[in-house]
């Protein structure tokens, strides 16, 4: 197995137990934010094992990418409309929150695609997600005083990071395929997000006092 693989397919994704554990050492700090984070957390760590073991086993696991996808949306729209405080922009998380799974089904039963590659809803997801946390960002830079805020301002760090980067695979999914050294390159930067993103939650876990 190359070093490639090793690190993107088992290195990183077994870095989401770190910030899992800090949660459940701070589970008495918890508000709303903090629990929908944990579950998010969960949610990527169940479907990291459910690629691995899928993949070990040569199957396909896309019809899984599907479902995680709907489901990563609907959870982190539901984060951000725990932090957020413009009612207009919790009315419009809500909307998105039931418009995005019938997108993303729609989309499987119009392209045929539960066997394939979702591109389109993905990049659709990463795109809305990235513009919440750079909105929120910007909103939120002259309240970091606030202890929960800041555990929200390292969150969204790290989900920017991670979403600014899934853009990248999401948009040019077909160049990435046929170009085995770019599909390596771009999956190993890619990881490495993903890894930052995993510990800037384990460190807003730790960083957690209770109000």
């Amino acid at each position: 197995m190359r070093a490639s693989a090793v690190y993107t397919g088992i290195i990183v994704p077994s870095f989401v137990v770190l910030p899992i554990v800090a949660a459940l050492f701070k589970i008495k700090k918890w508000e709303a934010p903090q629990k929908l984070s944990f579950f998010y957390l969960v949610l990527s760590g169940v479907f990291n094992i459910i690629a691995k073991v899928t993949a070990v086993q040569k199957i396909n696991n896309l019809p899984f990418l599907h479902l995680y996808t709907i489901l990563e949306f609907v959870l982190l729209c539901a984060l951000f409309k725990s932090i957020f405080i413009e009612r207009g922009l919790k009315k419009f998380l809500t909307f998105i929150m039931i418009a995005f799974p019938l997108i993303g089904l729609g989309y499987i039963f119009y392209s045929n695609a539960l066997l394939s590659y979702n591109p389109l809803p993905r990049f659709l997801e990463g795109l809305i997600l990235m513009l919440l946390c750079i909105y929120f960002l910007m909103q939120d830079l002259n309240r970091l005083e606030h202890n929960h805020s800041m555990f929200s301002f390292t969150i969204v760090v790290g989900l920017l990071l991670y979403f600014s980067s899934s853009l990248i695979l999401f948009a040019l999914p077909e160049l990435i395929r046929e170009n085995k050294d770019m599909n390596r390159l771009i999956w190993s930067i890619h990881a490495t997000f993903v890894l930052m993103m995993y510990l800037s939650f384990m460190v807003a876990y730790i960083k957690l006092k209770k109000e």
